[in-house]
């Protein structure tokens, strides 16, 4: 007979990770050794020797945690924690800090003075901070240095030491305004009455941390944020539980109901940072506990009590407590844990402690009887049983409660369950196989169907984890990628699930070839997979088809010998479809590759210019002569120069002796080089005409010719050694045969020259030429 089933069915998955808790209550003693996962340090602090140390007695330290978990604000919140302020000098402090808890991303305030809440000259504040309370040894963090707003009414950055200082929201270099203060180990208008007095730190240097209440120095914090009623904000109060003698531990409030006007987030998130400058302390804390502030108006969740819940032997059954079995009466409340329990005394036993009875770890979700194991899933209800192989019984009681964020806990309600033979379990053919994957062609379609030996109904189709809406049949059509799984309803009741199957569409490469492709040889047919972009054949296969339909896959294609067109096409290895084909044309060549070039100056197309041969700033034309049709040139001019055009023209700038290479290439693995030797002997020229002739006006002026000079002396002398005339202008057209207008009679005249090259050298010249009339 089949058994009706009171509790929803889950199938969007085959095993459950359990989530770390949301919500309060949250407790994090750090005595452990190791931080939860929510626990997130940074800078200097460290979990060891049973607390969280968030400086050591060093100068310029800085540390901060926070807990990475978001709080509702809607009932308010308290935190309670022991802190530790020893061994150094007295500075500079701690803070305890809330901020909003939807932002995405954290990061600490300024240090020293600020305390990792506040900005400074340098720093921004904490992000999306809504308050934070300073525990402050040295005194900064209730004046107003730093570019800090706001302090105790007093002179201008005035320390204000042992002070516990209130300040509000802020964002990168904007608010956090001086809310309120005490000053705990003095009297006067921000002070304590002289029995109340007690100092933040509890030692100077060379003492201990004292954890013992009754022991003088012990220091504990609990400070609370109320929502208003019917307000915008909240009222704060800071207590602490102090000894400054033996045996004698006071509570006392230190801050009282203080109107703080700031509408809060939706949620916030916990921290504490910690800081040290010139002067030194160590600042630790341990046993933190966050709960709600206003627990009087909060309200447990309720259950009732579930009975003919089927599930079957031999398989892990997933399950979800209905919503109609469970009420949570408080705004904004969600589901934080679901625990189980083998009696009603277990439950009754953690009501007492909040760290037990809002607790929902790794451990806590599971629940290990002789008749099977319970397992939360650490979502919602969701959860999990898999009935123990040795139990021959058919029914199954526990007991459950339901916490919401707020750590409010139900009581215990009995969920029975009925145990029934194990199933025939199903499985999934892929194109009526029994596959478990299968990589399937572009386009193709793949038909997922159902197999059992038993009965079955009511089937669900999943893709990547999520169920696939409306349908409904054992079969299911797949056009796309993905992991499929199934499930189904036995006869029995049972719930069946199949196993994973993985449909790959595989990606083929964009076929990039260079075409036409040319040979290195008349005869000598070229390797086609060179000239492939990112060849592959561990991945993919290769398919040249010539035009007579001749086909040579990966290998095969060393055998062709013809030249002509052919399609080449690609697939993945593991599909028998290929990709639409790609023509290419390869050509060989009627001589074989051969490197070879020669040179001329570009500006005359000769290869000197004069005796004194090519010069250092000449541009020379580099000129192919390689035979055998290359497609790519590689030119290296040998004084680290390169170039790929096929004739480029190349200055050098410099004298020497130069090796030029060049290599030609009309493929891969297809090349040719050929090196000549280039000699430059100069960095400049300087040619003096034999002789002028001023009537004519192709030969009018007396005027060297000139390259790479950057400046000249030019004097021209008769034959018996008088000065005539000088010449130092560049860019002069020279001597025309005149002095002061007066033609000078033909004959023999002397000219010395003496210049300066672009490279700094000193050159002169000197000699006879003729005066032509």
């Amino acid at each position: 007979m089949k058994v009706s089933i009171g509790l929803s069915l889950i199938v969007m998955m085959l095993s459950f990770s359990v989530r770390a808790q949301q919500g309060f209550p949250y407790c994090e003693s750090f005595q452990e050794g190791t931080e939860r996962d929510e626990t997130i340090l940074g800078g200097n602090a460290i979990i060891q020797d049973g607390v969280l140390r968030l400086t050591n007695a060093v100068m310029d330290q800085k540390g901060y945690v926070y807990i990475d978990i978001p709080f509702s604000s809607s009932f308010g919140v308290k935190a309670s924690f022991e802190y530790f302020s020893y061994g150094g000098t007295g500075a500079d402090g701690m803070t305890v800090f809330l901020f909003d808890g939807g932002n995405p991303s954290f990061s600490p305030g300024a240090f020293g003075g600020s305390l990792g809440y506040a900005m400074n000259a340098d720093s921004p504040g904490l992000t999306q901070a809504y308050l934070g309370v300073g525990f402050d040894s040295f005194g900064n963090f209730g004046n107003n240095s730093e570019n800090k707003t706001g302090g105790f009414s007093s002179g201008i950055n005035q320390l204000h030491p042992n002070a516990i200082v209130v300040r509000g929201p802020g964002n990168g270099y904007n608010g956090y305004h001086f809310i309120t203060g005490v000053k705990v180990n003095e009297g006067g208008a921000y002070g304590l009455p002289e029995d109340q007095q007690f100092s933040i730190s509890s030692g100077g240097p060379g003492t201990r941390r004292v954890e013992v209440p009754e022991e003088t120095g012990y220091r504990k914090v609990i400070f609370k944020l109320r929502p208003k009623n019917g307000g915008t904000g909240c009222f704060l109060d800071v207590e602490m539980i102090f000894t400054t003698e033996n045996g004698n531990p006071r509570q006392i409030t230190l801050i009282d109901n203080v109107d703080y006007p700031y509408p809060s987030p939706k949620t916030l998130k916990i921290g504490f940072a910690g800081s040290t400058g010139g002067e030194t302390n160590i600042h630790e804390i341990r046993n933190l506990l966050v709960e709600v502030a206003d627990q009087d108006n909060l309200k447990k969740p309720t259950t009732s009590n579930i009975e003919n819940v089927g599930v079957c032997m031999g398989q892990e059954n997933f399950l979800e407590i209905p919503e109609v079995n469970y009420t949570l009466p408080n705004i904004d409340s969600r589901v934080s844990c679901l625990q189980f329990f083998e009696s009603m005394d277990e439950i009754m036993e953690i009501e007492t402690d909040p760290c037990l009875s809002g607790r929902c770890h790794t451990d806590d979700a599971v629940l290990i009887t002789q008749e099977g194991t319970f397992k939360y899933s650490g979502s919602g209800t969701q959860f999990s049983f898999v009935p123990d192989p040795d139990f021959t019984g058919n029914r199954i009681q526990v007991f459950y409660t339901v916490t919401d964020n707020y750590g409010k806990t139900s009581n215990g309600s009995t969920l029975l369950l009925d145990v029934m033979d194990k199933p025939e379990p199903i499985s999934i053919m892929v194109n009526q196989l029994p596959l478990l994957s299968k990589d399937a062609c572009p386009e193709e379609e793949i038909i997922l169907s159902i197999f059992s030996l038993g009965e079955n109904e009511h089937y669900e189709w999943f893709k990547d984890g999520l169920k696939i809406e409306a349908e409904s049949s054992s079969s299911l059509l797949v056009q796309e990628s993905g992991v499929f799984h199934a499930r189904a309803i036995s006869s029995d009741g049972c719930p069946l699930i199949t196993e994973n199957i993985t449909i790959n569409y595989p990606a083929y490469p964009d076929l990039e070839v260079l075409s036409p492709i040319y040979g290195c040889q008349p005869n000598l047919f070229p390797d086609i997979r060179g000239f492939i972009a990112d060849y592959d054949t561990l991945q993919f296969d290769y398919q040249l088809k010539n035009d007579s339909g001749e086909k040579f896959i990966n290998e095969d294609m060393l055998t062709l010998t013809e030249e002509g067109v052919y399609d080449l096409s690609v697939k993945p290895k593991s599909l028998e479809c290929w990709s639409s084909p790609t023509s290419i044309r390869v050509i060989l060549p009627e001589e074989a590759l051969e490197a070879s070039f020669d040179y001329v100056l570009n500006s005359t197309g000769k290869k000197e210019e004069s005796a004194d041969g090519i010069l250092a700033i000449d541009p020379i034309r580099f000129m192919d002569l390689s035979a055998g049709n290359p497609q790519r040139w590689f030119w290296d001019f040998g004084d680290g120069n390169t170039s790929e055009q096929r004739s480029p023209v190349h200055v050098y700038g410099d004298k020497g002796e130069f090796l030029v290479s060049l290599r030609v290439e009309n493929g891969p693995d297809c090349a040719a080089c050929f090196e000549f030797p280039i000699i430059i002997r100069r960095t400049y020229r300087v040619m003096f005409p034999t002789g002028f002739t001023p009537s004519r006006s192709e030969d009018k002026f007396f005027m060297p010719k000139m390259k790479g000079i950057e400046s000249m002396e030019l004097k021209i002398f008769n034959t018996w050694g008088e000065f005539l005339i000088e010449i130092t202008d560049l860019n002069s057209p020279g001597w025309d045969g005149a002095i002061n207008g007066t033609p000078l009679p033909p004959g023999t005249y002397v000219y010395r020259g003496d210049f300066k090259t672009n490279k700094g050298e000193l050159v002169s010249r000197s000699g006879k030429f003729l005066l032509i009339r």
